[in-house]
């Protein structure tokens, strides 16, 4: 038992929970969730994202060592042998179950499209965990996907799209932040870094992206839970920057704030959405 939850470790907790919930409040949000949903979003959690945090957790297992010594491999709970092997029986899996669950061609390619993010990301010589601004909108499209693979598992109808859109774009105003908590990796390695090259001003980027949400929700007149779902995550997350960023103390920990309130939203967002199609 201990060594399959260091195994499952391997994987970060908050974005098991994240691709867990947008999972089931996209089925919810295409009219309602059933055991089957609960089924298939656990396999998205446990196999398609794992594997794209286990084989991340593989490759920058020696970078970990400077600043995440407590994961998993570093610590030395795992060897790195036993991680590479545990992510290609990941990969080979996020690759095959899709093959007998697919509902359309489009839910299809956003199930394989987790496993080929996670190569990414990850995987020499592309590695886009290398370059910023490609980092970011790699992990902005592993964010959304499951939303996306839960709506459309349940529907055909594409008039949630534009929903999607801005879901994305107040991931690419956020995960920037991600970068502050990566300075002392990344300078050891020679990556580019958002935070070491712009400092507090790094701040100017999600606070941006977020007022353009913001806008574009203005004019956005269809569904008016979803419009209030995505001004309530865009006014918390641009209230944690603006607290942190005038505070300036562990501004480390803003990213990790974001994500844990957003976490707590998504799942109160569900649970009205079930009261509402129940």
């Amino acid at each position: 038992m201990t060594g399959m939850i260091s195994y499952l470790q391997l994987c970060r907790s908050d974005v098991a929970l994240i691709a867990f919930f947008s999972y089931l409040v996209g089925a919810e949000m295409a009219g309602g969730t059933d055991l089957y949903d609960v089924i298939i979003a656990l396999a998205v959690t446990l196999i398609s994202t794992n594997f794209i945090y286990s084989f991340n957790s593989w490759t920058d297992w020696k970078i970990d060592r400077v600043s995440k010594v407590y994961r998993p491999i570093p610590s030395g709970k795992i060897k790195p042998a036993q991680a590479l092997i545990y992510s290609l029986v990941l990969l080979i899996l996020s690759i095959v179950y899709p093959l007998f669950v697919y509902k359309s061609y489009v839910t299809l390619s956003l199930f394989l499209f987790l496993p080929a993010l996670g190569l990414l990301y990850s995987a020499r010589p592309i590695r886009l965990r290398r370059y910023p601004f490609a980092a970011t909108v790699i992990i902005s499209m592993g964010l959304i996907t499951p939303i996306m693979l839960g709506y459309f598992m349940n529907t055909s109808d594409t008039c949630l799209i534009p929903f999607f859109v801005v879901l994305f774009l107040f991931c690419l105003s956020v995960v920037p932040l991600k970068k502050i908590e990566e300075v002392d990796e990344d300078e050891m390695n020679g990556y580019g870094n958002l935070y070491s090259r712009f400092g507090i001003m790094i701040l100017i980027w999600p606070l941006g992206g977020l007022s353009l949400v913001l806008l574009l929700l203005l004019f956005w007149t269809t569904g008016y839970l979803l419009k209030t779902y995505l001004l309530v995550i865009t006014i918390s997350s641009m209230g944690c920057i603006l607290v942190f960023g005038v505070l300036r103390e562990k501004l480390y920990q803003l990213y990790q704030t974001i994500i844990y309130i957003v976490v707590v939203e998504g799942v109160i967002f569900y649970l009205i959405l079930m009261l509402i199609n129940s």
